[in-house]
């Protein structure tokens, strides 16, 4: 019994002691401090009514960290806020506003009146005035009035009241002749009103029953401009403002712990009223962010900015979209413009494509008619070679009978002589004549022996002239440094084709020139050919003339029939010749005998004949 008794008192002791150990450790260690900042001078009673009550009750309830007050000024709060390292903060909701996107915070309660339902609607602005102001009775009669108010920020004291005449229709930034700001509502505004130094003066909502109330003015001696209707079920104070928005707002700062954050929240919204208050849940913000949009403060600043950042900022939504439709236009403008040149393109190319195709048929259709034209002269004049060939041989015999008889007679006529011979000559050239064209028909190729081209040339000029009536109306010129030009040909072949060269140019040169048609035949050394032009003074040809007679061998002329040209062509074909037609100058070059130089006689196989 004694041992057991013993024993309980040591393990008591025990307790003790280490109960006692544990209070000196607790006593001895130092709460961690949290800092609270407030801004000062913003409203009446905050400190003794709001802050204090709100204080203890935060320290009664949350142990092991100190609260403190810090105060800050109401003009550089959001610098002094980073500044002193604030963990919670409590405010007018407007700051709150003006600092988002600044600083990071938490809402975690709204101060309202402690009969009033909805935090969103806790306080307005009251306009005051004396009472014997009999002409100062709505909003619109304070226009061109002195005003005094407390701070240029405080929600209730200023900017409700500024947001009215807005509503109203009025600039608020030119709505009064001057306003004064005292910092304090009580007694400043109260008294700059009643001493008649300002005609109205601004006051949060409620201040004017509490000043009432404790006996600071006389009841009745103010009166409240463009009073509201009364609703005790909304709001239990006079005002002047339609819109009631958040009243006080208590905020947890980046940083703050989440436990702490927590156990604030749950002891404000517990604590019981304080001074006609009470802490509520965080209510929607909306108003107060229209409020400073509709005033252009703080984030919605720009919005008074007529600089050109600033009217970006203010219509940058209006402008993107403006901007946006006007590239959505331009870009389909030019889409469409694309789609037209590629459209129009393609037309073109279709028209050309057409008009091409048109012009082939139309070409491949005179070739063909050309073609049938030049087979049935190539018939009929196979047809007449064949069908002369019996007259000339009758013609022949004639002439020779006609010269033997001639040859008996004594006495000689040379007229007649020279007739006959003439007429020979012609029958040989007729004869000749047939034969080629007999040949070409059955494409029987005579035989090409050396034949001079000069000789061959003068020939053709000489028996041009005999035939040909006209010959004196034309200046006929012969040119040539050559003595004699040796080729491979058909003499009489050759000779129709310089015949037919100058045949075309005499009757391009009668018909086109105005006086003194010329025709030039020149002969001339280029390599190892022989170049023999055909020049006359008529008109150039156009490059369709040339390019009709070229491809289709048709004539320019209205009675001709292609046929020069389509003889030239197959002689010159057959000697291995080159013919070119090209328009040329009216003047010619001349050449002097000094120039001359002898050549031997060698054989070219080339000849080039160029009309001109």
């Amino acid at each position: 019994m004694i041992i057991r008794l013993a024993k309980n008192l040591f393990l008591l002791s025990r307790a003790a002691f280490f109960s006692l150990f544990l209070m000196l450790i607790s006593a001895g260690a130092q709460a961690e401090t949290v800092k609270i900042g407030y801004a000062h001078g913003l409203e009446l009673f905050q400190e003794n009514e709001t802050l204090k009550q709100t204080l203890d009750a935060l320290q009664s309830r949350i142990r092991g960290v100190e609260f403190k007050l810090v105060s800050l000024s109401p003009i550089n709060t959001l610098s002094e806020i980073k500044e002193q390292k604030l963990d919670f903060l409590i405010g007018p909701s407007n700051f709150f506003v003006e600092f988002r996107g600044s600083i990071p915070f938490t809402h975690l309660a709204t101060r309202i009146s402690a009969n009033g339902k909805e935090p969103a609607k806790t306080v307005g602005s009251v306009i005051i005035a004396r009472s014997d102001r009999i002409d100062l009775n709505t909003i619109n009669d304070l226009r061109g009035k002195s005003i005094a108010a407390s701070m240029p920020n405080s929600l209730g004291g200023w900017l409700a009241a500024l947001r009215e005449i807005h509503n109203k229709g009025h600039d608020p930034d030119a709505f009064f002749s001057s306003i004064n700001f005292t910092q304090f509502q009580t007694p400043d505004v109260v008294s700059t009103v009643l001493n008649g130094n300002a005609d109205a003066g601004v006051l949060t909502t409620c201040v004017l029953e509490q000043i009432e109330a404790m006996g600071m003015v006389e009841k009745g001696s103010l009166k409240v401009i463009s009073e509201q209707p009364y609703d005790k079920g909304v709001f239990p104070c006079r005002r002047s403002t339609a819109d009631l928005y958040p009243d006080m707002s208590f905020a947890a700062l980046a940083g703050t712990p989440e436990w702490l954050a927590r156990e604030v929240t749950v002891t404000l919204l517990s604590m019981p009223e304080f001074a006609g208050y009470r802490w509520s849940i965080d209510h929607d913000q909306f108003s107060i962010d229209q409020l400073m949009k509709d005033l252009g403060l703080g984030p919605y600043s720009y919005l008074k900015d007529t600089s050109l950042p600033g009217l970006f900022n203010r219509f940058k939504n209006e402008i993107l979209i403006a901007v946006a439709f006007i590239l959505f236009l331009v870009f389909n403008e030019l889409h469409l413009r694309r789609l037209v040149r590629l459209r129009t393109k393609a037309l073109s190319k279709a028209l050309e494509e057409k008009e091409r195709a048109n012009e082939e048929a139309a070409l491949t259709r005179r070739r063909f008619a050309a073609l049938e034209k030049n087979g049935i002269i190539s018939q009929l004049g196979t047809i007449l070679a064949h069908e002369s060939k019996q007259p000339l041989s009758t013609l022949s015999n004639y002439l020779t009978i006609l010269q033997l008889h001639l040859g008996k007679k004594k006495e000689k006529d040379a007229f007649s002589e020279e007739i006959l011979e003439t007429m020979g000559s012609q029958l040989d050239r007729l004869n000749g004549l047939v034969n080629s064209v007999r040949n070409f028909a059955k494409k029987k190729q005579s035989p090409l022996v050396k034949t001079d081209l000069i000789e061959v040339a003068q020939k053709a000029l000489r028996n041009y002239e005999a035939n040909e009536p006209r010959f004196k109306k034309i200046n006929f010129r012969f040119r040539s440094t050559l003595k004699t030009a040796y080729v491979l040909s058909e003499p009489f072949s050759l000779e129709l084709l310089i015949l037919n060269l100058i045949k075309n140019g005499y009757e391009e040169a009668v018909v086109n020139s105005k006086e003194n048609p010329i025709v030039t035949v020149s002969i001339s050394e280029e390599d190892d050919r022989y170049r023999l032009e055909v020049q006359n003074s008529g008109k150039e040809m156009s490059d369709k003339d040339i390019e009709r007679i070229v491809t289709l061998g048709e004539s320019v002329k209205p009675e001709g029939l292609g046929l020069g040209l389509s003889i030239i062509r197959g002689i010159a074909d057959h000697f291995g010749a080159d013919i070119k037609l090209e328009p040329g100058a009216e003047s010619l070059p001349t050449y002097s005998s000094q120039n001359m130089k002898k050549r031997g006689v060698n054989m070219f196989d080339g000849l080039e004949i160029s009309e001109l």
